[in-house]
């Protein structure tokens, strides 16, 4: 009856439409036979046998072998030729059960065969129902569905017809068939769909663009109309403000007064505190050399006992090691003292990139210019609740390409020996160590109770928790000792160093420039930003959020490490304590493994020091005689200076300090950048210090005056907005300006020279002029920021003479010698909330190429 089985396959396909809108859903049965099934009795068999399964063939199978067995033992016992006739027989039964379990093989081979297709078809249905079911399917979706039914229809017919599963492959085909037509009829209802939707998306677009071109064409006549508003609004404002500008001139002469009064008593208490604050440092040093003192002679006491006692148990080895001793199995050979040759512990000792035996020189006194160096791996980026050094339970490096090496290697004298890591109980909580086998990195005991996994070529790494800073100097002692049966029999000592975080100067190159999307108020600013910056090779990257002043959320840095011909760089960067919700890090898109770290807590700042702790507020010199990795500055305010823990982590990086205090107490900002700027000039390695001077802001007004240009319009459309004339009429202003410039910028330059070992000529006195409070009366030319060749400085809206803004071309021509090409910039929204460029961005910029232990001035 099978003609009629192929019928009704030829039936299901005419009909497949009408069949896939009867049966839309497909029952999971459908496309999963029983795996478990009772195969058909198949008609060639041997004779008696009539197997109904796979498995009855098995069993048969081997019965015929039993038989087979057993007839074989007979024929053999047959001694006497008498019974030639019985061998006869033997032979006949054998040929007959070997043709017997041939077939039987045959058979299953069959069956087998048909079983995988069964089983295969099964499983490309179960996949084609499954797709099938999929919410909203597509055309692609059926389209696979469709070609996932074929394949399982293709694989049943390779069941052969005389297999069991012959009928029953032809039933399921049957099914499949109708299947294959349902996801033939939803392929292409879902075709017309798609090309339907794809219609209606066109006509909606060309709808879209029409309708914007309306919307424009409304705006620009909404905008012409707002203009004219907008001119008669500035005229009543004008007229408001000059007499409101009276008023203000007579209050901030009296402020003036009233501060005044304050600020010298104010200057007679810092005074008194600053001398208490000598005495207290000097004191705090005193003790802090002599502890230093008591630790080195303890360090070099307990040393001196170790190498003692190990000279004394080897000596004691050697006189004991008779034959009789020797001979006994549980007694290991005594390995001569920790040497190169046989007991090999050492890092980068001398920061070449590879460890040899060039680095057991050295290896147990660390400095700056010279022993091995680790780098700070901080596995707490993204929790910041426990402090990574606090971790006691660390399983893998967080990084593995950034543990630094140390290499252990042995001679066979070794190889009964246990092998142990201790470090020093000062630097133990702060490294990790881990020990590099089959299995990847595996954590290491450093307190000396469990063994190292042995092997006469170990590989460590390690890893700093934290850098150096006011309660860890950032060194450890790694100590590696051979035992056998718990007797010391070798031992040496490495000493290795954090290596420390560094700033990028100004004076660097730049990479990426970041900086705050504030909506409309800034689009300008930012669109001017992104013409100035991206012609230099350097990105603009802008953030959405509440950081408003990028340059106090985070300071940038990197550190050093060696590596064979070159040296690797890693950013690292300070986080902002303050408001950590409305600061989180920001992440350089040219700098994707940033790290970010935070120093300290945030402190409770009274509002007039709130600024205090922002990172622009820590700066650092370009390389300069005696710090070649340049040095850092901050301002200092009196009441409230730069964080302390900041500063003393500064201190402990050794590098880029003393950190000098700058008087920034008449600022409102506090902050130092709005003073001091260091500028590259167009010969590599030189630079100018421009610095502000209220004396030259003056200076520039009484010489437009002197030029009958009283009348011409300063700020222009600040709300500080007035005539050269007027600004100049405003004595208390005038006189405010002269006073900061003898009692504060003077002293401060003078530091500057001392500190910084500065010629006048590489300083640059940039006129700016400063309201009561310590605020830019114009926008500060000084805060700026070099890029690439450029200095992106603020709009100072000043007087326009013939054209020409006059303050700017005054910036102009004390850069000329310095060849600095500068792109002004409209912030006037920064400057109404007291800010300017550097203030509103922040910079990326690429590290010293020079490896720090190369420039320091010992090499």
């Amino acid at each position: 009856m099978r003609w009629v089985r192929y019928i009704a396959i030829a039936i299901v396909n005419g009909f497949g439409v009408v069949i896939g809108i009867i049966w839309v859903a497909v029952p999971t049965t459908v496309a999963q036979p029983s795996l478990n099934y009772q195969l058909a009795l198949s008609g060639r068999q041997p004779d008696g046998e009539t197997p109904q399964s796979l498995s009855e063939l098995y069993k048969l199978r081997d019965r015929l072998q039993v038989q087979l067995d057993n007839l074989a033992k007979t024929s053999d016992s047959a001694p006497f030729p008498a019974e030639l006739w019985k061998s006869a027989i033997h032979r006949q039964q054998s040929q007959t059960l070997t043709q017997q379990l041939q077939n039987v093989q045959i058979q299953i081979q069959i069956e087998e065969r048909a079983k995988y297709n069964w089983d295969d078809a099964a499983k490309l249905a179960a996949q084609a129902v499954l797709i099938g079911r999929t919410s909203n399917p597509s055309s692609a979706t059926w389209e696979q569905s469709q070609r996932l039914w074929q394949l399982a229809i293709n694989t049943l017919r390779l069941i052969p017809h005389d297999s069991f599963l012959a009928d029953r492959a032809i039933d399921k085909t049957i099914e499949y068939q109708g299947n294959l037509s349902v996801a033939t009829y939803e392929m292409q209802v879902a075709r017309s769909v798609e090309k339907i939707r794809a219609e209606e998306e066109e006509i909606r677009e060309r709808a879209r663009k029409e309708q914007e071109k309306k919307d424009l064409a409304r705006r620009e006549i909404e905008r012409k109309e707002q203009e004219k508003k907008d001119l008669a609004r500035k005229e009543l404002e004008r007229q408001e403000f000059q007499r409101q500008e009276l008023a203000r001139q007579e209050l901030e002469r009296q402020e003036f007064q009233r501060q005044e009064l304050a600020r010298q008593e104010l200057e007679k208490q810092e005074l008194a505190r600053k001398e208490l604050e000598r005495q207290e440092l000097q004191r705090q040093e005193l003790a802090r050399q002599e502890l230093e003192k008591q630790e080195l002679q303890r360090q070099e006491l307990a040393r001196q006992e170790l190498e003692k006692q190990e000279l004394e148990r080897n000596q004691q080895a050697t006189s004991q090691a008779t034959p009789e001793s020797t001979a006994t199995p549980t007694i290991a050979p005594v390995t001569p003292a920790a040497s190169p040759s046989n007991f090999f512990f050492a890092g980068d000792t001398n920061r070449d990139g590879q460890i040899n035996e060039q680095d057991e020189a050295g290896k147990e006194q660390w400095s700056l210019s010279n022993g091995a160096l680790i780098l700070f791996n901080d596995r707490n980026n993204d929790r910041g609740k426990i402090p990574t050094w606090q971790q006691t339970k660390v399983s893998t490096p967080r990084r593995a390409a950034m543990l630094s090496q140390v290499n252990l290697t042995l001679s066979e004298n070794f190889k009964t020996s246990q092998l142990f890591i201790t470090a020093d109980s000062i630097a133990s909580p702060h490294i990790s160590v881990f020990q590099k086998t089959g299995d990847g990195w595996q954590p290491v005991d450093i307190s000396g109770a469990k063994p190292l996994v042995f092997s006469t070529n170990i590989v460590l790494g390690v890893e700093a928790k934290q850098f150096a800073d006011r309660n860890w100097n950032g060194t450890v002692n790694l100590k590696a000792t051979a035992q056998n049966n718990g007797q010391e029999i070798a031992s040496t000592t490495i000493q290795m160093g954090v290596s420390p975080w560094m700033i990028a100067p100004n004076t660097a190159p730049v990479t990426e420039v970041q900086v705050s999307d504030r909506g409309s108020v800034n689009s300008e600013f930012i669109s001017q930003l992104k013409q100035a910056v991206e012609p230099t090779g350097a990105q603009v990257k802008i953030l959405q959020g509440d950081r408003t002043w990028m340059q106090d959320t985070q300071k940038n840095g990197y550190v050093q490490l060696p590596e064979k011909s070159d040296i690797r760089l890693f950013n690292v960067a300070l986080k902002s304590n303050s408001d950590p919700e409305k600061n989180p890090p920001v992440k350089s898109t040219q700098n994707r493994d940033l790290k970010v770290v935070k120093i300290g807590n945030p402190r409770s700042l009274d509002p007039v020091s709130q600024w205090s702790d922002g990172y622009g507020n820590l700066q650092v010199t370009p390389p300069i005689p005696g710090h070649p990795m340049g040095r850092v500055y901050y301002g200092n305010s009196g009441n409230a200076s730069f964080n302390p823990e900041v500063l003393d982590f500064i201190q402990a990086q050794r590098i880029q300090g003393p950190p000098v205090d700058i008087d920034t107490s008449w600022l409102l900002t506090r902050q130092v950048d709005e003073i001091i700027n260091f500028i590259p000039t167009q010969t590599p390695g030189q630079y100018v210090m421009a610095i502000a001077s209220p004396e030259a802001g003056v200076k520039l007004l009484e010489e437009l005056e002197g030029r009958g240009y009283g009348d011409v319009t300063v700020n222009r459309g600040l709300s500080t907005q007035t005539t050269v004339s007027a600004a100049l009429k405003n004595r208390a202003l005038i006189q405010h300006n002269l006073y900061l410039q003898n009692q504060k910028l003077n002293p401060i330059i003078e530091k500057l020279k001392r500190e910084f070992l500065l010629g006048d000529d590489q300083i640059i006195q940039v006129p700016v002029m400063f309201g009561y409070s310590g605020y830019a009366w114009w926008p500060n030319m000084v805060n700026s920021v070099p890029v690439n060749g450029k200095l992106l400085v603020s709009n100072p809206r000043g007087p326009m003479i013939e054209g020409v803004d006059y303050t700017q071309e005054r910036l102009r021509q004390l850069l000329l010698p310095a060849g600095v090409s500068v792109s002004f910039l409209d912030d006037r929204y920064y400057q109404e909330l007291k800010g300017n460029v550097q203030s509103a961005t922040n910079t990326v910029r690429k590290p010293e190429d020079r490896p720090f232990w190369q420039s320091l001035p010992n090499n």
